[in-house]
């Protein structure tokens, strides 16, 4: 009984730092006609992809409305953690017949087969991938150890890649689906997949 009620205050306190709606603006980085929004595309029971669709944001379609929700805040100050989940809020209907959401965080799971990962939501945030956006609303994660280099040797101090944005748009299995849609690629090397292309994936205020 002690855990639910603490789940359920967590989930509480994870639904009250969200912010939004975003919208997901795709603008390629070195092929410039790609320029559009991203858009939530099914890709299984309750999960979802990040499509891409040329062209200007339909601000009203509740596939195409994102959320940030902040991993945690000061009780003292109010100020919220830089870093957070990029969230969408699943529509579904509750038991008295009306319409509720359910908040699916965005994650790219390691592909053992390739350095490519779709973006996938899925309901509830374990797993999710944290992220940071800067003033711009440009998403990115903070790197980690660079490996590059490692020998026997311990590094110290060890290396870190920084600030990294490695979103792809490419033509991919995205669940059980094939689409053309936001992955992450892992690394140095070009990805596996000749169809992707680096993009930037940014916040809009809606």
């Amino acid at each position: 009984m002690l855990t639910a009620l603490v789940l359920s205050f967590a989930t509480a306190a994870l639904a009250s730092n969200a912010t939004g709606p975003y919208g997901l603006h795709i603008k390629g980085k070195t092929d410039t006609s790609i320029d559009g929004y991203g858009g939530a595309c099914h890709a299984g029971a309750a999960i979802e992809g990040i499509c891409y669709g040329a062209g200007s944001l339909n601000t009203t379609a509740t596939y195409s409305q994102f959320y940030f929700n902040y991993s945690g805040y000061n009780s003292e100050t109010g100020e919220v953690s830089p870093y957070g989940w990029v969230e969408w809020q699943l529509p579904y209907v509750d038991q008295n017949g009306e319409t509720a959401f359910e908040p699916e965080a965005l994650s790219f799971s390691a592909n053992l087969f390739s350095n490519v990962a779709a973006g996938l939501f899925q309901p509830g945030y374990e797993g999710g991938t944290i992220f940071q956006y800067n003033e711009n609303g440009l998403l990115y994660i903070t790197g980690g150890y660079d490996d590059r280099h490692n020998n026997e040797t311990y590094p110290n101090p060890p290396t870190y890649f920084g600030n990294t944005s490695s979103f792809h748009l490419c033509y991919q299995f995205t669940g059980g689906y094939y689409y053309q849609s936001i992955a992450w690629v892992s690394g140095t090397a070009p990805p596996q997949n000749p169809s992707c292309e680096p993009v930037d994936l940014s916040l809009q205020l809606i």
